[in-house]
């Protein structure tokens, strides 16, 4: 159910308060996530997050273009029809934010969270601080200790785990 929320001063918009904060964790989520090769093959993260930026850069030019030109073809009897693919075009990027906002606060798998923790441990050992676990562990707390092991352990950790 989405429910009112209020007005955003520093957006100037009337805010839907689930499915703009799902989008907001999304894209902030998609800032963390450490986008490094190794992480393919077991997460459909880095996919998603380029595939959002691409279609965040591209897609509302693209729109105008198509629009512009199905305009001079079809003329103005077709506009719903334009402004829906329109509409639908510049909504891709905002389904991949969605979709990363959703995993984000998805509790992780037992495998992946034993693993998690293996990391968090890995990153006690080697005297650096490590944020507190929740529990359960979420994709986002998974995020958080990939990029802080990333950038502070050595660069072959995650190979041992794979």
């Amino acid at each position: 159910m989405l429910m009112f929320g209020g007005y955003d001063k520093k957006l100037g918009v009337l805010m839907l308060y689930p499915l703009y904060k799902t989008l907001i964790a999304g894209r902030e989520y998609s800032k963390q996530w450490p986008a490094t090769a190794e992480l393919n093959s077991l997460f459909a993260e880095n996919k998603i997050i380029l595939m959002t930026k691409l279609a965040w850069r591209y897609l509302p030019l693209l729109s105008l273009v198509c629009a512009a030109i199905q305009l001079d073809y079809f003329g103005l009897a077709h506009m719903p029809q334009i402004l829906a693919m329109m509409l639908f075009l510049i909504s891709i990027p905002l389904q991949g934010w969605y979709w990363l906002g959703m995993r984000s606060a998805t509790p992780l798998p037992p495998t992946i969270a034993s693993w998690c923790k293996q990391i968090r441990q890995k990153m006690q050992q080697q005297g650096l601080a490590v944020a507190p676990a929740q529990q359960p562990d979420r994709y986002k707390d998974l995020a958080l200790v990939l990029q802080q092991a990333y950038q502070q352990l050595d660069k072959t950790f995650v190979k041992q785990w794979l």
